[in-house]
């Protein structure tokens, strides 16, 4: 046993517990639905439409490959072979931004055309399978609940 586990916090209540597993269970199964009518649309993927909606929302519609990493979340190879194939089908450009291997990503013409074609289908997903009909009220207090809670550490 770890010696430091006597500064272990208690184990989750089982209310604690509930919410947690709703959560992620929720999350799951609202994001695949989403990415799943998105792509039937559309032919995206949600890391296309995503990569897309950063650049899309960028100054200049262009990021540093390392910001963009860091926007995703993913990492430098999950990164790099979604963007290589998404420059083949002519939605990004891809060009050394300095010295390394430091790269500038930018939205292509045709990239522009396809994010904003896919934009009513997702839009209609999102409300299907997240939002499901929330009114105002809803989603404000959804707002402040998501606002409070951080990764580093909870709700504050």
């Amino acid at each position: 046993m770890r010696e430091t586990m006597s500064l272990d916090p208690e184990p989750l209540s089982v209310r604690e517990t509930q919410l947690w597993r709703s959560f992620v269970q929720f999350s799951g199964d609202a994001v695949a639905a989403v990415e799943r009518d998105l792509f039937a649309a559309t032919g995206l993927s949600g890391a296309d439409f995503q990569i897309l909606a950063r650049l899309y929302e960028a100054e200049d519609r262009q990021l540093s490959q390392k910001l963009l990493g860091e926007l995703t979340g993913w990492t430098a190879t999950r990164l790099s072979h979604q963007l290589a194939r998404m420059h083949r089908r002519g939605l990004v450009d891809r060009a050394a931004a300095g010295r390394g291997r430091l790269m500038r990503i930018s939205l292509t013409e045709e990239g522009s055309r396809t994010y904003e074609a896919a934009l009513p289908s997702h839009a209609r997903a999102v409300r299907e399978h997240f939002l499901g009909g929330a009114g105002v009220a809803e989603l404000e207090e959804g707002l402040r609940l998501l606002g409070a809670a951080r990764l580093d550490g909870g709700f504050h």
